[in-house]
């Protein structure tokens, strides 16, 4: 019986329409499409054709062929749609219909000058024909193609799939109809040029489903090359195609976006499409900031629930409704703090998302010199109600403790007056690399020069870090001479006991400042710019993880202090090795270094008073415990031992899992919680935190010879 179908053969923009009859085969087909499309080579594409229900089959050899005329037959089908799509990279087709290019050319009757031009490409070097490369939007002009196709995802999905196949087949279209129920849309050159390229979709409602009624796919108007730059190239496209990369990286910039968007995808876009792109995925993969806030109501409930003995409270404005603070330390990060060194680092950084606000840290430390994130606070503002309040929470974590902790910070007003509340008579030590930013400040180089400049720095170092009272004496008075007035302004609002060494009250372990604080600010840097619950869970993530990757790195160790903290040791025996140590009682030694100290082991004292100062034993201390033959290790801090720890990451932070979110009686409450009142201030938003007078030094470097010390105008440099 005699089947003839007409197919409808499309590639990229342009449509063929020719008869399949029973005596066709696929050579014939093939040779049809090398002769009809404009560019199409044999061997560098595929064919698939679809039928209802199945929108991409098969069509490489006679079998598929016969099938396909079988099924049409079956079915009562008279036009079948053929997709013709670009291989890249393949040059050779295969398959059982494989027809070398020779041999069609010689049955038209013409020659064939493939081998010609591979000659050609072989010796022309540079100056060959590039080759295009391969790009990801490549599959886009496969998005569109028959009638009957189906979009789960609704009139978005259809929007978005309309919107990439235009991108790459390179034809604008227009908007006849648009709404939740259809989608019209015909060809930008309708008006101009009569253009009948048209189609039409509308939602099933059985399914919800959007499906195409009509289409005609083939473009009357004059045809065009894909432009690197369209009209077709939205935000919303833009979003859908970096949403998985805003889920991995959320610090992406726009530039970046750009330069990827070029690199696979062969497009240019504006700033703004990749700016506003970069929205609508991370609206899209951590919702809407605003009700992010209520969310907090169930996380509070979960974290109690998941991670036993943690302390998480969210204070609300009364009568209203509306977010004030929240407070959050793991019952993991508790366990183990009494395992850390007794020393916390307390900070606060700038958050960049829509509603502001402070997030307030305190990080302590573990024997590995690592930092040990103990508790973390969102705020509205950085005021002294509000340090009191997170300082409480800390109270509350360490009075059960029964230790006494010393603490870090800058000079924060608001802080230093909730400290004296909170915590009267504990050590209190101010961040040293602060108040040298400080008193930078007051001698600029432009007025007083360079060298006064760091005179007076190295003065004041050496008052920090005196070690007696006679030493600091000594270098207070010389930079008071050489500093003056200012010097004598600054000096007289800073107590010598937070910033000492000499007068200090208290255990610093040999920490001057605050570095640990910023060691966590940078390490939650990337959620800063996130909605307030996505910030907090992304800092719980990581925190889960870090303490899962320590607690099982610290299984493998062997030695009896942590590692940072053995090779220290180490270092401190071999540097005494040539010493002379002499006994004078059971405990209490004279050592001859370059000059002689007494080690007093029972006190744990020595006259270089260092290791009173970093709670470790000095050079000489391990010199005199080596001579007395007893174990170095036991007149270590407990702290630095690896036993301890690994029991400070014993206790592991567990996930909270999302999956019942709105399902109980916190699902009911939405929209209760309000998000804090803020004002946006003029101009573009900043992301970087204003850096100090000297706190960053722009190093001058040559564009030209790319020395430092001079610019391109003054170089005299031969090249």
């Amino acid at each position: 019986m005699e089947v003839c179908v007409i197919a409808k053969c499309t590639y990229k923009s342009e449509t063929i329409m020719f008869s399949v009859s029973s005596e066709s085969s696929m050579v014939d087909i093939l040779k049809t499409l090398c002769l009809r499309f404009r560019g199409l080579q044999l061997g560098c594409f595929t064919l698939r054709y679809s039928v209802p229900s199945y929108p991409s089959c098969f069509l490489e050899t006679d079998s598929d062929l016969d099938l396909m005329r079988t099924f049409l037959l079956i079915s009562n089908e008279k036009t079948v749609d053929i997709l013709v799509k670009d291989l890249c990279g393949i040059s050779e087709y295969s398959g059982d219909f494989c027809v070398n290019k020779e041999l069609i050319a010689c049955e038209k009757g013409e020659s064939s000058c493939s081998s010609t031009v591979e000659d050609r490409n072989e010796f022309l070097g540079r100056s060959k024909r590039a080759s295009a490369k391969p790009l990801l939007s490549n599959e886009w002009e496969t998005y569109i193609h028959h009638v009957g196709q189906k979009f789960d995802g609704g009139a978005e999905e259809f929007r978005l799939k309309l919107c990439k196949y235009a991108l790459e087949v390179g034809f604008n279209f227009l908007y006849a109809g648009n709404d939740k129920k259809r989608v019209v849309a015909v060809c930008s050159n309708k008006k101009l040029e009569g253009c009948s390229w048209r189609v039409y979709a509308s939602r099933c409602e059985a399914t919800g489903s959007f499906v195409i009624r009509t289409l005609n796919n083939v473009h009357t108007c004059a045809g065009r090359i894909r432009e690197s730059k369209s009209k077709m190239m939205r935000s919303r496209v833009v979003s859908s195609l970096i949403v998985d990369r805003i889920r991995a990286k959320p610090e992406l910039k726009p530039v970046e976006i750009i330069h990827e968007f070029k690199d696979y995808y062969g497009i240019d876009i504006s700033y703004y499409h990749a700016w506003f792109g970069k929205e609508l995925a991370k609206l899209d993969v951590h919702g809407d900031e605003s009700k992010s806030f209520n969310e907090l109501v169930w996380y509070t409930d979960a974290v109690k629930e998941t991670n036993t003995g943690s302390l998480c409270t969210l204070d609300c404005e009364a009568g209203i409704n509306r977010f004030r603070r929240f407070f959050v330390s793991f019952g993991g990060c508790i366990a183990g703090f009494q395992y850390c060194i007794p020393l916390l680092f307390i900070d606060a950084t700038f958050l960049k998302s829509k509603y502001k606000g402070q997030l307030l840290c305190a990080s302590g430390k573990n024997g590995n010199q690592g930092f040990y994130p103990l508790a973390f606070g969102v705020v509205d503002s950085e005021t002294e109600e509000n340090w009191t309040w997170f300082l409480q929470h800390l109270a509350s974590i360490l009075l059960p403790m029964g230790r006494v902790v010393t603490f870090f910070s800058d000079r924060n007003q608001g802080l230093l007056n909730a400290m004296g509340f909170v915590f009267p008579g504990w050590p209190h030590s101010y961040c040293y690399y602060h108040l040298k930013q400080n008193l930078i400040s007051k001698y600029p180089k432009s007025g007083y020069g360079k060298l006064l400049q760091d005179r007076v720095i190295n003065l004041f170092s050496r008052c920090a870090y005196a070690v007696t009272e006679e030493e600091f004496k000594v270098a207070m008075e010389e930079l008071v001479i050489v500093g003056s007035s200012k010097v004598k302004a600054f000096i007289s609002d800073l107590s010598r006991d937070h910033y000492a060494n000499a007068f200090f009250k208290g255990m610093r372990y040999g920490e001057m400042a605050n570095s640990l604080a910023e060691s966590f600010n940078n390490w939650v840097g990337v959620f800063r710019d996130l909605p307030v619950l996505p910030l907090i869970e992304g800092i719980r993530q990581k925190l889960m993880v870090l303490n899962s990757q320590r607690r099982f790195e610290a299984e493998k160790w062997t030695t009896v202090l942590c590692p940072e903290m053995e090779t220290r040791l180490c270092e401190n025996a071999e540097a005494g090795r040539t010493w002379a140590v002499r006994r004078s009682n059971s405990t209490v030694f004279e050592v001859f270094a370059d000059y002689s100290v007494m080690v007093d082991l029972e006190q744990r004292t020595c006259s270089c008073r260092l290791w009173q100062i970093d709670g470790f034993p000095c050079t000489h201390a391990v010199a005199a415990i080596l001579a007395k033959r007893d174990s170095v290790y036991d007149y270590v801090e407990c702290y630095y031992k690896t036993d301890f720890f690994r029991k400070a990451y014993e206790s592991p932070i567990f996930p909270i899992p999302d999956i019942g979110k709105g399902l109980g009686s916190n699902g009911s409450a939405a929209g209760v919680l309000l998000p804090p009142i803020t004002k946006r201030p003029a101009g573009r938003p900043p992301t970087k935190r204003i850096k100090v007078f000297g706190e960053f030094k722009r190093p001058l470097k040559c564009s030209r010879c790319s020395v430092a010390g001079h610019n391109r105008k003054t170089c005299k440099a031969i090249i």
